[in-house]
């Protein structure tokens, strides 16, 4: 299933998304399709909600008060959720992304999914697996904000740039890309044609099939767009892969 080009409905629970993370969220769903629903769920007489305040305004989203009818009881779970299955049966969406750290919307990630409905969830570390792996695709926002926002390793004086070039954003890296370099090539050696091409977006659904939270911010990369990250990675000072776009169709394959 290709993951691009699609009409997405952004459904925030504000009780478990803090609104520091909406920036980059916002960023990340651009490479998937466009944000057509903007909603926010919440108590929004609660001091914590505050923060959204200046993001509703500035990204235009649609605020949906919720106040617990009885005290200690959440019911901003189950308005967004009967929101989304309204939004469902209008048929104008073909993906949502449900941005939650809470595992009471594992069976409604599962239900789009029966449907053919791609899946994005968005959440911090302490999202548990469940409702993790019900999504096509995890946006650790945590770990992203972390990236961008912690210092990049300096380079060595051997390593600068000479005046008056502006050398590449550098991002701090969480994760090793050894292991991804490894899985992503057997990928390759399992799933490429004759002449050694795989389609990138049958690249692309096999790697969010081992690591669903999968984004080039996360080892390093200046961007979340996966073909310029794949076609950086090296071993040994040699590139891994070759990417092209052949018959309008984006492949990839071993160099």
């Amino acid at each position: 299933m290709e993951i691009k080009d699609r009409t997405i409905a952004l459904l925030i629970d504000s009780d478990n998304v803090s609104h520091n993370y909406f920036s980059i969220l916002l960023d990340e769903l651009s490479q998937y399709g466009k944000v057509t629903y903007r909603r926010l769920y919440g108590d929004f007489t609660r001091p914590e909600a505050a923060g959204w305040k200046s993001a509703l305004l500035e990204y235009s989203i649609e605020q949906i008060q919720q106040i617990a009818f009885t005290k200690g009881k959440n019911c901003t779970d189950s308005k967004m959720i009967i929101d989304a299955m309204d939004i469902l049966y209008k048929h104008n969406v073909d993906c949502f992304c449900l941005a939650t750290s809470d595992s009471d919307f594992t069976n409604l990630a599962m239900r789009f999914r029966n449907d053919n409905i791609v899946v994005i969830g968005a959440g911090e570390e302490k999202t548990p697996q469940s409702f993790r792996r019900a999504c096509d695709i995890f946006i650790a926002i945590d770990e992203l904000l972390k990236a961008k926002t912690a210092p990049a390793p300096q380079p060595s004086q051997g390593g600068k740039a000479k005046s008056g070039q502006t050398k590449p954003k550098a991002q701090k890296a969480l994760r090793n890309v050894g292991g991804l370099i490894a899985a992503a090539k057997q990928i390759i050696e399992d799933g490429a044609d004759p002449d050694g091409w795989m389609h990138f977006s049958a690249f692309m659904n096999e790697i969010w099939r081992r690591e669903n939270d999968f984004n080039p911010t996360l080892y390093g990369f200046e961007s979340s767009r996966p073909i310029p990250f794949f076609k950086s990675l090296k071993s040994k000072g040699k590139a891994v892969f070759r990417l092209e776009k052949l018959s309008n169709i984006d492949k990839i394959r071993l160099v």
